[in-house]
């Protein structure tokens, strides 16, 4: 089935719309007129290499030239459903998205893992606060707000779905791969507050994806590169991972996420959750309620893909009952065409198959993607893009989210003024990588003065670099600084996740504050805080330190 003919169909779909309103003004009956439903009709015509090909979201970024050849198959003989955005140019991006979505059948959903926001993939854009964070706030309403603005970016862009937001419990705090993108570790306000900004994505016309069902948070093992065990009976996953998700299913999310996690108690068999028939169907779908689309992980991580041949993890999935199958593993039109062979075959039904289509065939008439070519006008994208609205919400966040650990013992003379001047008190903004040069220089620079404020930034290992991920900066970068606070007075502001307050030596330090990134949002209202120009609200989203959730120095 071509474009053209969609076309047509669509046409006539309008047509018959509106005569049937004209009889309806004039009181005929309904049953007068049979209603033609548009995503049956596709169904009924469609082969099964487009069926097929409707549940594959495949990646796509900037290393691949907008006129590959290779990818344009996956598009013009797969019948691909849709593209998930890697890391993009945003004039390369719509110039790609303009091309592929006039060369498919049926318009390509465009989505993207986007937790905080557009700016996770088109790096120019300005950065949306981490869950975390915004676990420091102390009502939802924020919440809300921050995902029905950052839906505004993704509208603008031509994107339909956000694989987000996280709503695993981080109460693990070597989780490696969790930690920021969790709102904390306290069930209630992970249930709260994520089922806020999934209402707000979606009423700002994105769909949202809860993850990573049934629960990643208390793992000391990242997905993509191993299967994390998840050791804890029935009971315990009730009360802690699986409360979330109860909730934001309760709440309206449309998509639901499921990890890579070995849960015996949920399958005894072992196998990775995203391709367990018990955990998906029987617990997801059925025991739960959900009705909405099930999403996978991406396939090619190594937590579910060491262990099954890569052609085949597609169809396990899926015959486990999920919907939607996110960027296989290695050859993507090979693993297309085994999920083919294994239809043709009689190994998954065309009923079967059917009953996915059909939920993706109407999320793409809801999106509008059944009306015709979707085209992003590139006029002006930035300034639509970086609106008044957008800084406004994120200034709020980082106002409301500051969390004073300790409070700085300035005396009633100090002059908060001068915090920034060399000879009252000096201020030191530490570069990402931080050597033991730096640390050594800044010391000596400083030695004398009355007070030393470092912000000590967010700091991680390279992309390429997972193995390091958590041990980024390495401990004698923290316990050189805890020396350094024995001997001076230093306030620390904390410029990345409460849990780096496990490395410091607490007492030593004449003040603290976590203030979760070092964007510039947040180095502001840090800088307020500590000038007393601004009384810091945030609570902390999760133990640390010694410091129980929800604490804040009075």
């Amino acid at each position: 089935m071509n474009k053209k003919t969609i076309r047509l169909i669509v046409l006539a779909t309008a047509i018959l719309a509106a005569l049937y309103s004209a009889k309806s003004r004039d009181k005929v009956n309904a049953r007068e007129m049979e209603y033609f439903d548009l995503v049956e009709y596709l169904i009924d015509e469609m082969s099964i290499r487009e069926k097929v090909g409707q549940l594959f979201i495949i990646e796509y970024s900037d290393r691949y030239d907008p006129k590959d050849k290779e990818f344009e198959k996956l598009i013009r003989r797969d019948k691909i459903g849709g593209i998930i955005l890697m890391e993009m140019e945003i004039n390369n991006y719509i110039k790609s998205h303009n091309r592929f979505q006039k060369i498919s059948d049926i318009p390509l959903l465009i989505s993207v893992d986007g937790e905080w926001g557009a700016s996770m993939r088109f790096d120019t854009l300005t950065q949306f606060p981490r869950n975390m964070q915004l676990g420091a706030l102390s009502s939802p309403d924020l919440v809300y707000q921050v995902g029905r603005v950052m839906a505004t970016q993704f509208v603008r862009l031509g994107i339909h779905i956000n694989y987000a937001p996280t709503i695993d419990i981080n109460n693990n705090p070597l989780n490696p791969v969790i930690g920021q993108r969790s709102f904390g570790d306290d069930r209630e306000k992970v249930a709260l507050y994520g089922a806020a900004i999934i209402k707000g994505m979606q009423n700002g016309g994105v769909l949202a994806s809860a993850k990573h069902f049934p629960g990643h948070g208390d793992t000391e093992t990242d997905s993509h590169k191993a299967l994390p065990l998840l050791p804890f009976d029935r009971s315990r996953l009730d009360s802690l991972e699986l409360y979330p998700f109860r909730h934001v299913i309760k709440e309206g999310v449309e998509m639901v996420m499921v990890g890579h996690l070995n849960v015996p108690s949920l399958d005894p068999t072992g196998v990775p959750s995203s391709i367990s028939y018990p955990i998906i169907t029987e617990l997801l779908k059925e025991e739960l309620g959900f009705k909405g689309i099930v999403v996978t992980d991406a396939l090619g991580m190594k937590g579910v893909a060491e262990n099954i041949p890569s052609e085949r993890i597609a169809i396990e999935s899926f015959k486990a009952g999920s919907d939607l199958l996110l960027m296989p593993p290695k050859d993507r039109r090979d693993a297309i065409a085994a999920f083919r062979k294994a239809v043709r075959k009689g190994e998954i039904s065309e009923e079967r198959v059917n009953e996915s289509l059909r939920k993706i065939l109407r999320m793409k008439e809801y999106l509008g993607l059944l009306d015709g070519t979707p085209y992003i006008d590139p006029k002006n994208v930035i300034r639509q893009l970086e609106t008044p609205e957008v800084h406004t919400i994120i200034n709020m966040v980082a106002e409301e989210s500051m969390t004073l650990i300790k409070r700085p013992g300035w005396g009633p003379d100090h002059n908060l003024e001068t915090l920034t001047a060399i000879g009252a008190a000096d201020t030191i903004i530490f570069p990402k990588r931080i050597t033991k040069e730096i640390l050594e220089d800044a010391r000596n620079r400083t030695k004398g003065l009355d007070y030393v404020v470092i912000y000590l930034p967010e700091m991680r290992a390279p992309k390429n670099d997972r193995e390091n991920y958590a041990a980024i900066p390495p401990q004698d970068i923290y316990d050189f600084i805890s020396e350094w606070a024995r001997e001076q007075k230093i306030v620390l502001a904390i410029m990345d996740n409460p849990y780096a307050l496990e490395k410091i030596e607490i007492e030593a330090f004449e003040g603290i504050l976590i203030g979760y990134s070092s964007s510039e949002a947040n180095l502001s209202a840090a800088d307020k805080v500590l000038r007393g120009k601004l009384e810091a609200h945030g609570v902390l989203p999760a133990a640390a330190g010694g410091f129980p959730t929800g604490y804040h120095a009075e």
